[in-house]
């Protein structure tokens, strides 16, 4: 039982350690000239919109945007994982 207390204080620890390293990361996307950055916790840093493009066209391409940089964390995670 005691042991078992011992390697779930490691993993929150550990747990810990990641989040702390993915929110040092940053990914960007880009989807014509409406981009996004965000950490590796998934926290909007920035976006940036096209002023060429109408209101409908910034919303499509923000929306293609967002998705993308969410791909880009969620690799970001898995490699984070599996080199730890």
């Amino acid at each position: 039982m005691l042991g078992n207390l011992k390697d779930l204080y490691q993993l929150q620890s550990q747990a810990r350690e990641i989040q702390k390293k993915l929110e040092q990361e940053t990914v960007e996307a880009e989807s014509n000239g409406v981009k996004i950055i965000m950490n590796g916790n998934q926290k909007v840093l920035s976006v940036s919109l096209n002023s060429e493009l109408s209101k409908e066209e910034q919303q499509e391409h923000l929306v293609q945007a967002f998705n993308d940089a969410v791909k880009k964390v969620q690799q970001l995670m898995t490699s984070s994982l599996v080199s730890s």
